[in-house]
């Protein structure tokens, strides 16, 4: 009996030592107070060779003031920029961070932008870096700016917080491009490996402001052979390219009715696109069908939309305009830069496997004389009101 009492006793005793041992504390804790939270990197390269890695980082005292009731309606000084150089981005890094009185933490980045040389030059080596770093996430939003990405990041938008905030909100509005790094690396990956990013350029300050407070936006797309920026397009064309890569979000088309003034405008509620690859005897053509789904938000002209031979007409235009944005975007990339950002090489490869790794060497002078027939099909939902604002009579007046 007192035998199983000490044995029951040395056991509580364990059982309570392992507790003691589970509630040391924080011995390995991180206080708020000692990081720098970091929204925005740029990534330049020097007219040495060597990159630049700029910082945009939140100023805590900025924020708590907010948060408790204070500060003005200015966001000036909410954020700092911080640069370091170095032979890498590694490198560049530790010289940053020796400038700082705090630790960077990565954990909060919201955009990553690549200076025009950066991107010329490749962005491989600076992707692997980002990919492999325990903190960086791979759902920040990626860019290339024209000119230098510090430029971008010192710019002190007068309606966010900050220029990194600016970036994220164009890139969740989806009227162009939006690349993540996660689907950056994807198409790195890709059978063409190819790559498309949104360009950003900086707005000309209002009169009176200052150089840096305005604002960046998205105004093209740069095009990339494997790791390295060879050209870009611009909105316009990178309409045509989200319709082929089915991640248009967001399309208003205005169009002309033959034989009839004014204009007619709708505005996409749905697309869905398919790539449709055909192999046969030897010869590869590709299919692209294109369905979309229309409101009418704009008739200026005298036509009665109810009329079924009428939204025909409309239908024949709005399918005529996505033909041509289409067309014309091939014209550009595939016949005269002859690169695969459409991903043509995927289809194939998912469609054709055995014949594809036969074909695959021969990509690059197979894909410019690709024929390629487009199918589209629009179907307006709604047509709106069954008159025109011409048409509107005139209220009555009582004598």
């Amino acid at each position: 009996m007192i035998a199983w009492k000490q044995w029951r006793l040395m056991v509580s005793f364990l059982f309570m030592i392992a507790h003691f041992a589970l509630l040391c504390g924080c011995w390995d804790r991180e206080e708020v107070n000692d990081l720098a939270l970091v929204l925005g990197i740029g990534i330049d390269r020097t007219e040495q060779g060597k990159i630049r890695m700029t910082v945009e980082i939140a100023v805590p005292r900025t924020i708590g003031g907010q948060m408790l009731g204070g500060g003005g309606s200015s966001n000036e000084g909410e954020t700092i920029v911080r640069s370091g150089t170095g032979v890498t981005i590694g490198d560049a890094i530790a010289q940053l961070q020796e400038r700082l009185s705090r630790r960077l933490f990565w954990g909060h980045t919201k955009v990553i932008v690549f200076g025009e040389k950066a991107a010329k030059a490749g962005i491989r080596e600076h992707l692997d870096f980002l990919a492999r770093h325990p903190q960086t996430r791979i759902r920040s939003n990626v860019f290339v700016s024209q000119g230098t990405a510090k430029s971008v990041l010192q710019l002190v938008p007068i309606i966010e917080q900050s220029s990194s905030e600016a970036l994220r909100e164009l890139a969740e509005s989806r009227t162009l491009l939006k690349k993540t790094v996660k689907e950056t690396l994807q198409m790195l990956s890709s059978e063409a490996q190819t790559i498309v990013l949104p360009m950003v350029k900086v707005l000309p300050p209002e009169k009176g402001k200052k150089p840096i407070q305005t604002m960046p936006f998205i105004y093209g797309t740069a095009i990339f052979k494997k790791d390295q920026m060879v050209g870009q397009i611009d909105d316009y064309l990178t309409r045509g390219l989200l319709w082929i890569r089915n991640e248009i979000e967001q399309a208003h088309i205005t169009v002309a009715v033959k034989g009839e003034q004014g204009n007619i405008t709708s505005r996409m509620i749905r697309s869905r696109t398919v790539l449709m690859p055909k192999y046969e005897q030897g010869r590869w053509k590709m299919t692209i069908k294109v369905t979309t789904e229309d409101d009418i938000i704009l008739n200026g002209t005298k036509l009665d939309l109810l009329s079924a031979k009428n939204i025909q007409r409309v239908k024949a235009q709005l399918e005529k305009d996505i033909s041509r944005r289409m067309r014309e975007v091939l014209n550009s990339v595939q016949k005269e830069m002859k690169i695969d950002v459409f991903g043509f090489a995927d289809a194939f490869y998912k469609k054709y496997p055995h014949q594809w790794h036969r074909m695959k060497p021969r990509w690059e002078d197979i894909f410019p004389n690709l024929p390629v027939e487009l199918n589209i099909t629009v179907k307006v939902r709604r047509p709106g009101m069954n008159f025109s604002p011409q048409g509107v009579p005139e209220p009555e007046v009582k004598k």
